[in-house]
């Protein structure tokens, strides 16, 4: 049964099968991804216009430390580092800008339509971000709660690294129609289109072992991940997030820099490929 056969607003809890090897680059020496004394750790995906920036704005709202796959990810393509050099070898001058830095729009535009050098791409920027991550994950041990952003955690094979697999799930009929609310000029093909190039949905499902549904509104978006907060950073028997639903009414929203529109778009996610 899927998050959607259970209604909008169901957090869906329980246990993982057991993942695939990571890939060689992807190792933790120092057991900076495992739990420590009053600090849990935690990997959340989705996909796109599954609401997934908007549970990491929420948690970072309610006290957890965000790290942002993506963002480090963008570092890798500055000027200046060997990532960049192996990413221009890889796409050519003509992805190479005045300014000297690197063409992004080119770059996305031309790795959806070829799995090949999307998967060329990753090789180079992810051993390069896992190591960033590493090291934000070094400073922030004190956390009660961290959560990792990684959009790409499951094409990556790096959900075994993680204690625990948060999954923002929207059913694709939902993401379909929140991606042409968001961009009037895409067509329902297209839309498809983007989704198809994404590991679908189910499958994500299969390897999460907690699963916000998205499939309903805001509020009830805030109400899980404020329930699901308050479970990994209480005792430490319930850092498992398992047992029946927190009592209460849903949790308001608190004061948080969320302009952009990610709090208002219960589906708002960067839209990029890596979504």
């Amino acid at each position: 049964m899927s998050p959607a056969d259970k209604g909008p607003g169901t957090l869906r809890l329980g246990r993982r099968p057991e993942d695939p090897p990571p890939p060689g680059w992807a190792k933790d020496p120092e057991g900076l991804l495992k739990d420590g004394k009053g600090s849990v750790k935690a990997a959340l995906t989705g996909g796109i216009a599954s609401g997934k920036s908007t549970v990491a704005a929420l948690m970072e709202c309610f006290g957890a430390k965000i790290i942002d796959f993506d963002l480090l990810a963008r570092e890798a393509l500055e000027p200046g580092t060997d990532t960049f050099d192996s990413t221009l070898a890889l796409f050519g001058p003509k992805a190479l800008l005045k300014d000297g830095r690197l063409d992004r729009a080119l770059m996305a535009k031309r790795v959806f339509k070829d799995p090949g050098l999307r998967r060329a791409l990753e090789d180079i920027v992810h051993p390069f971000t896992w190591k960033r991550m590493l090291g934000e994950l070094g400073k922030s041990k004190e956390a009660p709660l961290t959560v990792m952003d990684v959009p790409l955690l499951y094409e990556a094979g790096l959900q075994s690294l993680f204690p625990r697999v948060i999954l923002c799930f929207a059913a694709p009929g939902t993401q379909v129609k929140r991606l042409l609310f968001r961009n009037p000029g895409l067509s329902q093909r297209q839309a498809k289109r983007i989704l198809a190039n994404q590991l679908p949905m189910a499958e994500k499902l299969r390897h999460a072992n907690i699963v916000l549904n998205n499939d309903g509104g805001l509020r009830e978006l805030i109400f899980q991940t404020k329930d699901l907060y308050l479970r990994l950073t209480g005792p430490d028997g319930q850092r498992a997030a398992c047992g029946p639903p927190l009592a209460g009414g849903a949790p308001k929203a608190c004061d948080h820099p969320m302009e952009s529109g990610a709090a208002n778009d219960p589906g708002k996610d960067d839209g990029g490929p890596d979504a």
